[in-house]
């Protein structure tokens, strides 16, 4: 059994506790959901998170059916009755609703659902753990921490998990609403901010202590990476700088453009948001300013759905319920041919080079042109394809049609002589315009590695 098999096999065990998307439906490969609300945390108790890469691979593989699948020919009474597009587009995988908020970084992630459960991929120690009320409302954890910080509920509370026992071993109570709270890098310290807006920080299985209090909201709180810093920033574009050993205040300085309305940081970066509007990052160390990072792909979350946008271009299928059909049409005052595509739309061609016209006037002496069985057409000699036959099973034959910027389209038709062929498998043809003699290049199915999976 190679890599890409076990994964699979290992994320199937683990999801019959709980699943990440029902398959498509027959006419696309548009996700679904289905979970499970009667989860009990306690039947994962002892089991190793399943790694992100395979939840990943998991949830994408129940979604987006094999486009090897093409291959396979229809029943009699369906072929010529329908058509396939492939079209490429990043990959976006559903992975979990109901999700209320998440941390990632690197290989591991931690999602805090409505019913109080946070669940971990990747790491070390347990596969979830269950918040003392519901929803989750904010968690903090790092690669490669024993513990993990979440609150919940009216956030009356912090409460600290021992990953690796999946037990609480803390909860902080500080008698007040928690607005803003940061876990360390490496799990050692704690920091809170109340809604009096008094800085909390201790260990984090410890007891914490009041060091400072804000003036105004703030709006980040974060660790550096070595955990010798605490850093905070409020809405005047305060940022002050603490000892989390010492418990005293060791810098602070201002950065201009306030007010802000969010802050959040990137390491030494700090991702801002004014109240006006306006994006920039700012460089703590450098204290200059720089573009927004804006990252297009990774983990996110919309209207309670975690999902994850991968940096490669897949092909997404889709099937249409309608024969391909094709019209063409010539005009030879013109010398351009009007076709009435497989996807409905016209599309113009020049008769003597058959490269596809951007724009055409109109004319008055079009004559309709009769296409071959295998949509062919000739003028004087020239011969015209529309697509290209890629495979045969018994008395059905596969045909390709590409047209730019759409994607490629496929659909069986029935012939009246048997064969079994198929034209490199696994690759799909591609011509620009439809003289015969213009060269065909050949694009792979197969998806590139450039993504955490990979």
């Amino acid at each position: 059994m190679n890599t890409k098999s076990t994964i699979l096999a290992l994320a199937a065990l683990v999801f019959l506790l709980f699943g990440c998307a029902k398959q498509p439906s027959p006419q696309t490969d548009e996700p679904g959901f289905v979970t499970d609300e009667s989860l009990d945390v306690s039947r994962l108790v002892g089991q190793a998170p399943l790694s992100l890469a395979g939840f990943v691979e998991y949830c994408a593989s129940q979604q987006y059916s094999p486009l090897d699948s093409i291959y396979n020919r229809p029943p009699d009474d369906m072929a010529g009755n329908y058509f396939v597009r492939l079209s490429k587009n990043k990959e976006v995988v559903n992975l979990a609703e109901k999700v209320t908020t998440f941390v990632q970084e690197g290989n591991v992630l931690a999602a805090g659902f409505n019913s109080g459960v946070v669940r971990l991929f990747g790491g070390h120690g347990c596969a979830a753990v269950q918040a003392v009320s519901k929803p989750v409302n904010s968690v903090s954890w790092f690669p490669g921490s024993n513990f993990l910080a979440a609150s919940s509920g009216e956030n009356k509370v912090v409460e600290v998990f021992n990953i690796n026992e999946c037990s609480r071993v803390r909860i902080h109570d500080v008698n007040s609403t928690v607005d803003l709270f940061a876990l360390s890098p490496r799990g050692s310290w704690l920091a809170l901010v109340d809604k009096a807006r008094r800085l909390w920080v201790g260990p984090a299985a410890g007891k914490l202590h009041k060091i400072d209090r804000f003036t105004y909201q703030p709006l980040s709180l974060t660790f550096s990476d070595e955990e010798g810093i605490l850093m905070g920033v409020d809405t005047t574009g305060k940022m002050v700088m603490w000892s989390p050993l010492k418990l005293t205040r060791i810098y602070d300085q201002k950065i201009k453009g306030g007010p802000f309305k969010s802050v959040q940081a990137h390491g030494p970066r700090l991702n801002i948001v004014t109240e006006k509007g306006e994006r920039f990052q700012w460089d703590v160390s450098q204290r200059v300013r720089s573009p927004f990072y804006e990252q297009e792909d990774g983990f996110f979350l919309r209207n309670g759905v975690l999902l994850y946008r991968s940096p490669r271009k897949v092909f997404s299928k889709k099937v249409s319920f309608t024969p391909a059909s094709f019209a063409v049409d010539h005009s030879p005052s013109g010398r351009v041919y009007r076709i009435r595509d497989v996807d409905g739309t016209f599309r113009y061609y020049s008769s003597l080079s058959g490269e596809q016209l951007k724009e055409t006037a109109d004319f008055a002496d079009w004559k309709k042109v009769r296409l071959g069985r295998d949509y062919t057409f000739s003028e004087r000699g020239r011969e015209f394809f529309l697509a290209v036959p890629i495979a045969q099973r018994e008395f059905q034959r596969l045909y390709c049609r590409y047209i730019p910027s759409k994607g490629y389209y496929l659909w069986w038709k029935k012939v009246s002589r048997p064969d079994d062929y198929f034209k490199s498998r696994g690759m799909l043809p591609r011509r620009e315009g439809i003289a015969a003699d213009s060269p065909i290049e050949w694009e792979s199915l197969e998806r590139g590695k450039t993504d955490i999976r990979d």
